[in-house]
């Protein structure tokens, strides 16, 4: 009976590690989301939530391409070493809002590759280390009214913001120490940059370049820092 006993026990003693075991491979097993969506002008509302480490939302070879008119795009990641690669190639009054939890996770994002985008939204916030994200806004056609909010909360983010549009806005709030932030805005109308920038050692560059005409760029940084390094050149053309 005893021995029975000790059995059975091992059995359930087996059973439990397991489905622990299971448990464990299950959050942290690699999942991926492949997407192409051309809707013209009807508006598209996209929620993806992915929470665990290795999440793949497109690839290099995988496509995310979202074409359409007042989209809304939300993606959050919580986790380490994700990746989003996306291509908004058309949205006008489009909104992207990306949210990444963890370290060392990577974002590369392209609205306007192939056509408009006025008026575009853009939010990014993050927090963690060593993340990356690269966004380009308006490369392929003309863009109008875009917005930028970024806010960054770890140390050794490298941020690479291009905004080929006529009268963008970006908006920063960066908390922590050695983040690099490489920005460029072109196009012939006003530009402006507000920054709150909170750390030591921050690597900061900023290109504003406008055409002819009355126009103005505005760099309004707000700094409490040791050590860091900020670069701005404003200019007609040729930063």
């Amino acid at each position: 009976l005893l021995m029975k006993s000790l059995i059975k026990n091992c059995f359930l003693y087996l059973a439990v590690l397991l489905s622990l075991a299971y448990m464990v491979s299950a959050y942290g097993a690699n999942n991926s989301i492949y997407i192409t969506q051309s809707g013209g002008s009807s508006a598209l509302t996209m929620n993806i939530d992915q929470i665990g480490s290795s999440n793949v939302v497109g690839t290099t070879s995988s496509r995310v391409s979202l074409t359409g008119t007042s989209m809304t795009v939300d993606i959050d990641q919580i986790g380490d070493s994700n990746v989003i690669a996306a291509t908004v190639a058309q949205g006008n009054s489009t909104s992207f809002t990306l949210s990444s939890t963890g370290d060392s996770n990577t974002q590369t994002l392209a609205v306007g590759a192939t056509g408009d985008t006025a008026g575009s939204d853009f939010d990014f916030a993050a927090v963690g280390d060593s993340n990356a994200l690269t966004f380009t806004q308006g490369a392929a056609a003309t863009a109008t009214s875009g917005n930028t909010d970024i806010v960054i909360a770890g140390t050794s983010n490298d941020l690479n913001i291009t905004s080929e549009v006529v009268g963008a806005t970006n908006n920063w709030d960066v908390d922590g120490d050695s983040n690099d932030i490489d920005t460029t805005q072109t196009g012939n109308a006003n530009h402006s940059i507000i920054a709150d920038i909170t750390g030591n050692t921050n690597n900061i560059d900023i290109d504003q370049t406008s055409g002819t005409g009355s126009t103005s760029g505005i760099v309004n940084i707000i700094g409490i820092t040791t050590g860091g390094t900020i670069d701005i050149d404003q200019c007609a053309s040729g930063c």
